[in-house]
């Protein structure tokens, strides 16, 4: 068997680039929002959410949608509500925006029970 390592570079915007890219989350991120944020913007959210769009052609949200919902079950600190699922499409947006994707104002559809649609990312040339 052969083993081989992987690496790559990710961007990770911090709360403070994602505020002002998105000033109306920003006060969230930093508060009660701050562990989800958290959650999403590491190596392995960047590399679930890059998956789901490059490999399964599905919304970006779609590689994070299921660690999302389970963060704030366990978290128990906010309710699982619209404003929290537009608040991670937009964390979702930082992130691929910063890694050098771009929204294609496409929508399809999120195969989680909690999500119903998110934004197709294209990889910029």
């Amino acid at each position: 068997m052969k083993t081989t390592e992987i690496s790559f570079l990710v961007h990770l915007p911090s709360v403070d680039d994602f505020a002002e890219r998105f000033p109306q989350y920003g006060n969230f991120a930093r508060d009660e929002g701050m562990f989800l944020y958290e959650e999403i913007v590491t190596p392995e959210g960047y590399n679930n959410a890059s998956v789901a769009t490059l490999v399964f052609e599905f919304p970006a949200v779609a590689g994070v949608a299921n660690l999302c919902y389970e963060a704030v079950l366990e978290e128990n600190t906010i309710e699982w509500r619209g404003f929290v699922k537009q608040f991670i499409g937009a964390v979702v947006c930082s992130l691929m925006e910063a890694n050098g994707f771009e929204k294609t104002g496409i929508k399809k559809s999120v195969r989680h029970p909690q999500f119903t649609k998110g934004e197709f990312y294209r990889q910029i040339d």
